[in-house]
């Protein structure tokens, strides 16, 4: 961290939150909590949270943290006064960078509510918004870190291996609708029971999951209505990206599944999606330049016949997406596969997604977590097959 504050010019850095809402503040404290904390960090000193009354109670048994700030007594003055704390928050705010920061200069992350932006400036202080600070130290994973990612992916693997049991139960019926238990089965079906596999294993879907059948996965981001019907000989994209509840840490995997068949067309896309991600595998590592992972992928799709936005930035269909993500404590977070001109490093974990779409069949994508390496990295989400056919 100390490192990144020279970097980026800052004597201190200074947040302000919920835990549970700020990936960030969890991570720089260990306090999972959904009560409002303050953060703050002189360069060259371990942090300190201000908190008050139980929170802070709460803050010495939980966070790793061993400094912390007694916010009470200012607190309880604002309460004499019939204030409320929310819209006097520069009565805590200001006695605790008095007492602890020795700096002129503040870094603040991105997600600093703008109202507590205006009351360090109005409290005379510099203060520069620092956007990348906080993930770019997050980037890097610790060996737990690891295990936890790791564990998450278990859980992942585990609830698309549920999906594809109720999908060989089913029969196939009238206009190739897939039959569970003599009704059609439904995107609202299929993700119920995802998300009591996850529930069961203390995951929980971290936003929501994304299943799209046939032609509607053209759009890769498509969630899936509840009432859509899953079909037979038709690519279902199902993209699972579930949070540990406890460790808050996540996974993120996709699996192409196909009922019946492989139809000729898609049987190529998934080739092509497979070589690509080959390609882009075989270059992950330490030190690797971000660019030359992408191409390796998008250029092995321009020989398997597919169009990209990276090689052709007007194409309309191929892979229209970007190549993967860093993932952790967030679904997206750093390091960034559009940042072409850094490079990876051991300790990150990313995500691998190729996919390839074409307007009047859907899509086929195929997406696991790795871990960067100073050797060939390393498959953390394991145990299932890249194309899953019925």
């Amino acid at each position: 961290m100390d490192d990144l504050m020279v970097r980026y010019g800052i004597d201190g850095l200074f947040a302000y939150g919920s835990p549970f809402d700020s990936p960030n503040l969890l991570w720089l404290t260990g306090f999972r909590s959904s009560d409002r904390i303050y953060y703050l960090r002189n360069k060259g000193e371990q942090g300190v949270i201000g908190a008050h009354f139980n929170t802070l109670d709460r803050v010495k048994k939980e966070s790793f943290l061993k400094r912390t700030y007694d916010i009470s007594e200012f607190v309880i003055q604002l309460y004499k006064e019939n204030k409320q704390v929310i819209e006097n928050r520069d009565a805590l705010i200001g006695p605790m960078l008095r007492d602890e920061f020795a700096g002129k200069t503040l870094g603040v992350p991105d997600d600093i509510p703008a109202s507590v932006l205006v009351i360090l400036q109005r409290l005379g202080y510099d203060v520069k918004v620092v956007r990348n600070l906080v993930p770019d130290a997050r980037a890097t994973k610790s060996p737990d870190e690891v295990r936890k990612i790791r564990r998450a992916g278990d859980a992942t693997v585990g609830a698309i291996l549920k999906v594809v049991e109720l999908i060989k139960d089913s029969d196939i019926g009238a206009n190739k609708t897939l039959m569970h238990q003599g009704v059609p089965l439904t995107v609202g079906k299929v993700k119920l029971a995802l998300e009591h596999f996850l529930l069961d294993r203390n995951a929980e879907c971290s936003e929501d999951t994304i299943l799209a059948v046939g032609e509607k996965a053209f759009d890769w981001h498509y969630l899936g209505n509840p009432e859509d019907e899953l079909k037979a000989e038709s690519p279902i994209i199902l993209d699972v990206f579930p949070r540990l509840k406890q460790e808050r840490y996540l996974a993120d995997v996709t699996r192409t599944i196909v009922r019946g068949p492989l139809p000729k067309r898609v049987k190529e896309m998934y080739e092509g999606v497979q070589a690509g991600a080959d390609a882009a595998v075989d270059v992950l590592t330490h030190d690797a330049k971000i660019d030359d992972v992408n191409l390796a992928c998008f250029n092995e799709l321009k020989h398997h016949g597919f169009d990209s936005r990276r090689l052709n930035p007007e194409a309309k269909d191929g892979m229209t997406h970007g190549l993967g993500h860093g993932i952790g404590l967030e679904v997206h977070e750093q390091p960034d596969l559009y940042n072409y001109e850094a490079h990876f490093a051991a300790g990150h974990v990313v995500t691998m997604e190729p996919g390839v779409y074409l307007k009047d069949i859907g899509g086929v994508r195929i997406e696991n977590d790795y871990l960067v390496t100073k050797g060939k990295a390393e498959l953390l989400t394991r145990n299932l097959e890249s194309i899953i056919l019925i």
